[in-house]
């Protein structure tokens, strides 16, 4: 689970990243902020939810690790459009990663698992969203052309993470654990 979700995190912000600068969008800073926000809330609660299962019962380094993650990447993808949309990113992926980190160590290990594949679900969908908004302009014809082959690929692309994502696996209880349920 560990190495698919990074790699689908690492690409849906490598996406988000590259098209941001390959984009040539003269869209208001309102426009803007909101994608940015969005895409660094979804992807920030997925970090949080990550670090929240692989450090579950050390809240303090989930929260950390997820804030510090989340913010950074919020920024980058922020500042190709501006200074504001930079601290909108910052601030969203900060609050989404610390979010993510908490709601995790309060839920089972089933239903963080779960919820992770939700978070993942919503990251992959707003990440090809943000792509299709900021390259609207720059290749305006294909898009409109294609508009639909590219929402039906977004949609495969959605249900293949889902069928594909890995299941949840309990781990056996240590010999302290079990000492400590039969007393």
């Amino acid at each position: 689970m560990s190495t698919y979700t990074l790699i689908t995190l690492i690409l849906c912000f490598i996406l988000v990243l590259c098209t941001s600068y390959i984009s040539k969008n003269k869209g208001t800073l309102m426009e803007y902020m909101v994608f940015i926000m969005s895409f660094s809330m979804s992807i920030g609660l997925s970090i949080g939810f990550y670090f929240g299962i692989l450090f579950k019962g050390d809240l303090l380094y989930s929260t950390l690790f997820s804030i510090l993650i989340s913010s950074i990447i919020g920024f980058l993808v922020g500042l190709r459009f501006h200074l504001y949309s930079a601290l909108e990113g910052m601030f969203s992926g900060l609050m989404a990663g610390m979010m993510g980190a908490m709601i995790t160590e309060m839920l089972s290990a089933q239903q963080a698992h779960s919820i992770l594949l939700i978070s993942i679900l919503l990251t992959i969908t707003i990440t090809t969203s943000c792509i299709i908004q900021f390259l609207s302009e720059t290749f305006s014809p294909y898009i409109h052309r294609w508009f639909l082959l590219l929402l039906s690929i977004s949609i495969a692309i959605v249900l293949t993470v889902f069928v594909t994502f890995p299941q949840h696996t309990p781990s056996l209880p240590t010999k302290h654990e079990q000492h400590i349920h039969k007393h």
